[in-house]
């Protein structure tokens, strides 16, 4: 946990430590008070003689004496509360700091990962680290351990005390002590971890079985499978279920354990005071103040046990996130170019490229050159390569060989390249959110340049839609835009594209969805829009590409040369 922490956490640590050991003063301060007044209610005179050393020889009455040390003992008692409330609110405020900055760093590495990193993991694994495994770090890791931190240092003064009241009858609690920790220490806690790794086994399968419920719903009700995607969550669920309540059922039993310790060793204690004939005045004493340290150390105890039970339980998530946070796998290189400038071409140079973890290259050897203002396209049957060029160009991916580069000498993995390009995706990904916030995606609501909207809404063929609404623009979509048809969707996915105004327009599959009269309306669009931007079209429709000045055809990751609109039709 200490690994996951920057410096100014660290010292929010101090902090802690520190109110902690406040605390734990005026619970011995509490307890040396008890322990007079436990004396002062059998022999008053003892609180004459101890007001005589605070310089007070006016001396009150008795009665008066045990109603003084009576208030004085509850007002030591509620100062001591007062300082421990403030430190449960010092330490979980602090501690929710460090989760709440740790999660957006975390958040940030992820933003900054290599693209093909994403490729190999699976969505659930990121949304499990982050929303379960760092919560569960902070919110129960680090509160428990502050926790034991705290009642430790507390427990520990106290145990002082007691050891400075009567040695022989600490020894004699210690030694049950070490018992007991030997117990919770060689038993409980593995145990404990155990219970705590199948746990967040369980829940990740949870999360990643909802995730498919959710996103595969349609599907599901479709090809009648709820029952075996229930099923499927059930079985992880109830996994998850049953370990959870083995845990807290476990965790009451030292609370048990603690309570018929205490009494008896209430009664140890007692037989041992009176067996060496100690003055009933010093054993009342003694025994208030071990009342106290028993009454606070039972509740303290317990709370040890148990927070060592959820830290060891918690384990495996402090594990996850550390092992997480310390992978450093290979981040994207998107380099800010001042000096960036697109005026002649985009090449490609003898370009070859392998997905991780597979053998067969993606694509090999090719070359492109593709010149400012032209519109080209590019075709080929599914899994000849296609989108693996058009991540390439994006500066998405990394050639395994060769270069991509703009103007010959800027590699296309920048940020001025990107934001050059209008790209219009086969999958969209709509936020549920308004149309509006979908066209100028990632753009506050008050930094919408309407204006620009409503001219790329215009451009993508979307004004008839939106007249039909009664909320326009403001209309929400639903979740990856549900709520509206596939063709609805692709003409926001254009519109987003060109609300950026950009250089470069690439349209992976990007007409798809539209029906005939649509596309060739919107075909007529990007043509005209072509002529002051640079139109990268990759399509099965070869209707789509008749009016491109030059088309490719792609074939088993090989870039063949380029061919006419005649010929393609012709083949």
């Amino acid at each position: 946990m200490w690994g996951l922490l920057a410096w100014d956490d660290r010292l929010r640590w101090g902090g802690i430590a520190g109110f902690a050991m406040v605390t734990s003063l005026f619970e011995m301060l509490t307890a040396s008070v008890v322990v007079v007044f436990g004396q002062v209610l059998t022999n008053p005179s003892v609180g004459v003689e101890y007001l005589g050393r605070l310089g007070v020889h006016d001396v009150p009455a008795h009665g008066q004496v045990i109603i003084t040390f009576a208030i004085l003992c509850g007002l030591v008692y509620l100062v001591k509360n007062i300082i421990a409330g403030c430190e449960v609110f010092f330490q979980s405020f602090n501690i929710q700091s460090m989760n709440y900055h740790f999660k957006n760093k975390l958040l940030g590495r992820y933003a900054h990962f290599d693209y093909a990193t994403f490729l190999t993991r699976n969505s659930s694994y990121g949304l499990t680290v982050v929303g379960t495994d760092s919560e569960v770090t902070f919110s129960t890791a680090m509160v428990a351990f502050a926790t034991i931190l705290s009642e430790f240092i507390i427990f520990s003064c106290l145990i002082g005390f007691i050891i400075y009241m009567n040695p022989p009858l600490a020894l004699v609690i210690f030694s049950l002590g070490a018992v007991i920790t030997v117990v919770v220490g060689k038993v409980l806690m593995p145990q404990f971890y155990q219970w705590g790794k199948r746990a967040q086994d369980a829940a990740m399968m949870c999360w990643q079985n909802l995730m498919q419920f959710f996103h595969a719903h349609k599907d599901i009700v479709l090809m009648g499978k709820e029952s075996f995607f229930i099923d499927a969550y059930k079985h992880h669920s109830y996994t998850k279920s049953r370990i959870q309540s083995v845990q807290t059922a476990t965790n009451v039993l030292p609370r048990l354990v603690i309570e018929v310790l205490f009494i008896g060793l209430f009664v140890v204690a007692v037989s041992f005071l009176a067996s060496r004939d100690a003055d009933v005045t010093g054993m009342i004493g003694v025994l208030a103040g071990y009342m106290y340290a028993g009454f606070r150390l039972m509740p303290g105890l317990n709370r040890i046990i148990a927070q060592l039970n959820i830290l060891k339980s918690a384990t495996p998530s402090v594990d996850r996130v550390y092992e997480e946070f310390i992978t450093q796998p290979a981040e994207g290189d998107y380099k800010d170019i001042p000096s960036f400038h697109f005026n002649n071409d985009l090449r490609f140079e003898s370009v070859a490229y392998s997905y991780p973890q597979t053998e067969r290259a993606a694509l090999q050897g090719v070359d492109l050159v593709i010149a400012k203002g032209e519109c080209v396209g590019i075709v080929g049957q599914t899994g000849s390569g296609k989108s693996t060029l058009i991540d390439l160009m994006l500066g998405l991916l990394k050639p395994a060989s060769g270069r991509v580069v703009v103007d010959d000498e800027f590699p296309v993995s920048s940020r001025q390249w990107h934001q050059c390009i209008g790209y219009v995706p086969q999958a969209i990904y709509l936020i549920d959110d308004t149309i509006a916030a979908n066209i100028a995606f990632g753009v506050k609501a008050s930094d919408i340049d309407y204006a620009r909207m409503n001219k790329a809404i215009d451009d993508a063929q979307l004004r008839a839609l939106l007249d039909k609404l009664p909320e326009g623009v403001n209309t929400t979509v639903g979740e990856r835009g549900v709520r509206l048809s596939g063709g609805e969707r692709q003409r926001i996915a254009i519109a987003r594209a060109l609300y950026r105004n950009p250089q470069v327009l690439i349209f992976d599959e990007a007409t798809s969805a539209l029906d005939h009269d649509t596309e060739e309306k919107l075909m007529e669009t990007i043509h005209a829009v072509s002529r002051d931007h640079t139109v990268i079209m990759i399509a099965h429709r070869i209707s789509t590409l008749a009016k491109c000045s030059r088309i490719y055809k792609m074939d088993n990751g090989h870039l063949a040369g380029a061919v006419s609109y005649q010929e393609l039709k012709q083949a």
